[in-house]
């Protein structure tokens, strides 16, 4: 069967793209908070709020900073899977934001953000692929997975277009697994706003000496405590 002359062109350009799609050297940790927010008693109801301000600020420096990701939340009682996917999902869609703005500004060393291909380069697998390889590091789910992908004879068995397809199925499943796993820490804020008008519940994974909730944040509780 013939394949489709879009599928044509994104295979070469895949082809000509990933080699060059090497991960920066590591640098220091920075850490990426991320404010897990309940809208409701239902423990499945919640959204999330990322704070890449310094990670960004690190990496307009061009100092290739390794994301470290730290949830907050008031309750971990959720479905693991669901949280994986819809994590993976926001975290994907606030990265490349992030990425943009910096973008914008022109400079040779933006760091982890800069090195991102845009949104519309390989019709946006390309930064998929590479927004689940920085996840990835972020969660410290394990070493370096580029070099798997190199084995001899992987572009031989199958087309370059379904090489990719696969390649970037392999990464999120990776991503999703390590998400399962992530730690959830409780902050006493979020508790409190969570658990709003109902028992609460167990206070496991709590972190006493957590510093305050950062102004935009606490914002969007006093929003919904109504």
């Amino acid at each position: 069967m013939k394949v489709p002359r879009l599928t044509e062109k994104l295979a070469d350009r895949a082809r000509a793209a990933l080699p060059r799609l090497t991960l920066p050297e590591i640098g220091r940790a920075v850490e990426i908070p991320i404010y897990l927010i309940h809208n409701s008693p239902d423990p499945e109801d919640y959204f999330f709020i990322f704070d890449f301000e310094q990670f960004v600020e690190r990496s307009r420096a061009g100092l290739f900073a390794r994301p470290k990701l730290k949830v907050w939340a008031g309750r971990d009682d959720f479905d693991r899977r669901t949280f994986a996917r819809e994590f993976r999902k926001g975290f994907a869609r606030e990265f490349d934001i992030a990425r943009a703005m910096l973008a914008e500004e022109e400079s040779k060393g933006r760091g982890w953000l800069g090195w991102l291909p845009g949104p519309s380069d390989l019709v946006g697998l390309a930064s998929t692929l590479a927004t689940n390889v920085v996840l990835l590091v972020a969660l410290s789910a394990g070493k370096m997975i580029f070099g798997e992908w190199r084995r001899p004879g992987w572009l031989q068995r199958r087309s370059e277009a379904e090489a990719l397809e696969a390649a970037i199925a392999e990464t999120q499943g990776k991503v999703d697994a390590a998400l399962a796993r992530v730690e959830i820490v409780l902050h006493m804020d979020l508790y409190r706003h969570a658990w709003r008008g109902q028992p609460g519940g167990r206070l496991t994974g709590m972190d006493y000496d957590a510093w305050p909730l950062p102004h935009f944040v606490a914002q969007h509780l006093e929003l919904g405590a109504g």
